[in-house]
């Protein structure tokens, strides 16, 4: 099913000030005090743009790398780029978050002539070589900047310190959600929960704010997010009317449906790839939960169009289409992920294939990543030329068919995972899948040979 990723906030003083700000408009709802200041410094957090804040040339001058990614982490509220030595297993990540300052190990920073709290790892990363630091702006709550250099903690630390100096404006006055820096421009994450939940129950007591985008009174929660579509997670997953996407967690305390809100997606090189803006609704049943989804849903903006000169998510590498180099067939979209064995597909939703990048040194020419919990397969097309080829005098392997057309079969291990290449010939070059093992014990070999004798008879 779908899982939500966890949405976080932040409270927010004015830069240089000791206080938190007041009087920001909030929904119409009885807040008792201590609710009505969250909401006000939620409605603040909600307005910045954390990939906006990110500035890709700095990293790219401090780490001595090349940025192949910018990319959404832990929702709306996370933004990093990813970065890679060319040529080399070397990967740097730098990231700009709105959460909740949780103090770590190791000394301040200092830039600007300021003094900036260490933090601890995120969720999920306490084995990595992570560093950060915040800039606390009130009740507990900051701007995370974070850096890591894979393996080696206190380069780590020194790109953090480097990238929240070169950042320190952007920091302390986070470009605005409204002004569409990013593309794509997503629209939900401007959105107050709150306002949403004022719709649905006007006369709402004992209101409680828990993020910049969730908001719930009794038996009824509105949360906004931006997430992945994850697998092996209790639930259903199915596709509604118009394409869109929705999940259902049922459970003794009611029920939430979870709603793809928007035709606005980002396809990044992160497991599982695809973003999409969300709607979650939590109700006493399904049924109220899907009613007072359709009455939010009336209410939400259309698409935006990005600011000129807005930073581009996802990919910043070119990787070809087929179209680009003349295939025969698209390695994302002519077959896909019902050609793989059933055991080895992701559950749920299946996510989308990735194009896969082509360096100097590929023997292929356009290639797709397809990756799931049990294995990480390339299925790519390419010219039989050099080393691409099926003779088994020219690559390791042993010669077989596919589909009754002529192939190669290599069995081997990159590391202590099982692999097999497998490799077909087509009318225009050659067809080929790799497949790496990653919690799986199924024969690869014969999952490869399912995808190419699916591919078979669907091109020349």
């Amino acid at each position: 099913m779908v899982a939500v990723l966890a949405v976080v906030g932040c409270s927010v003083t004015v830069p240089g000030t000791p206080a938190p700000a007041r009087g920001v408009p909030v929904a119409d709802l009885p807040f008792d005090d201590a609710e009505r200041i969250l909401a006000e410094q939620m409605a603040i957090v909600r307005g910045w743009d954390a990939c906006a804040t990110l500035d890709v040339a700095a990293a790219e001058r401090l780490t001595g790398a090349v940025a192949f990614s910018v990319r959404p982490v832990r929702g709306f509220d996370g933004c990093e780029v990813a970065l890679e030595v060319a040529g080399t297993d070397r990967f740097s990540y730098v990231s700009v978050e709105a959460g909740e300052v949780e103090p770590g190990p190791g000394p301040d920073a200092e830039a600007g002539g300021r003094r900036f709290p260490a933090i601890a790892p995120a969720d999920g990363a306490e084995r990595r070589a992570e560093c950060g630091y915040a800039r606390p702006v009130g009740s507990g709550w900051g701007v995370l900047v974070r850096g890591e250099v894979v393996d080696d903690p206190a380069a780590s630390c020194a790109l953090a310190r480097g990238y929240l100096a070169e950042i320190l404006g952007r920091v302390d006055a986070p470009p605005r959600r409204a002004a569409a820096g990013t593309d794509p421009a997503f629209t939900i994450g401007g959105q107050d929960p709150c306002a949403a939940l004022a719709l649905l129950v006007p006369d709402a007591v004992d209101v409680t704010v828990t993020g910049p985008r969730r908001c719930g009174a009794g038996d009824v929660e509105v949360a906004f997010g931006l997430q992945q579509f994850e697998t092996d997670v209790a639930g259903t997953v199915s596709r509604i009317p118009g394409g869109r996407l929705e999940s259902v967690e049922e459970s003794e305390a009611g029920c939430t449906v979870t709603r793809q809100a928007s035709d606005t997606t980002l396809l990044a090189p992160s497991l599982p790839y695809l973003h999409r803006e969300t709607l979650a609704v939590g109700a006493v049943d399904c049924d109220t939960a899907r009613g007072h989804l359709a009455r939010i849903e009336s209410t939400l903006p259309g698409p935006a169009t990005p600011a000129t000169g807005a930073l581009a998510l996802g990919s910043l590498e070119g990787f070809p289409v087929a179209a680009d180099v003349g295939a025969p067939f698209d390695p994302c979209a002519t077959v896909g992920w019902s050609a793989f064995p059933a055991d080895l597909r992701p559950a749920g939703i299946d996510p989308r294939p990735f194009p896969a990048p082509v360096d100097a040194g590929t023997l292929y020419r356009v290639g797709c990543d397809y990756a799931s919990d049990a294995i990480a397969s390339v299925l790519s097309w390419g010219p039989p030329t050099g080393g691409y080829s099926i003779d088994p005098a020219v690559r390791p392997g042993s010669a077989t068919q596919f589909g009754g057309r002529p192939g190669l079969e290599h069995r081997s291990l990159q590391g202590q995972a099982p692999l097999c290449l497998s490799t077909m010939a087509l009318g225009n070059g050659l067809a080929s899948i790799v497949t790496l093992a990653r919690d799986t014990r199924a024969d690869l070999c014969a999952a490869n040979r399912t995808v190419l004798e699916t591919l078979a008879p669907l091109v020349p």
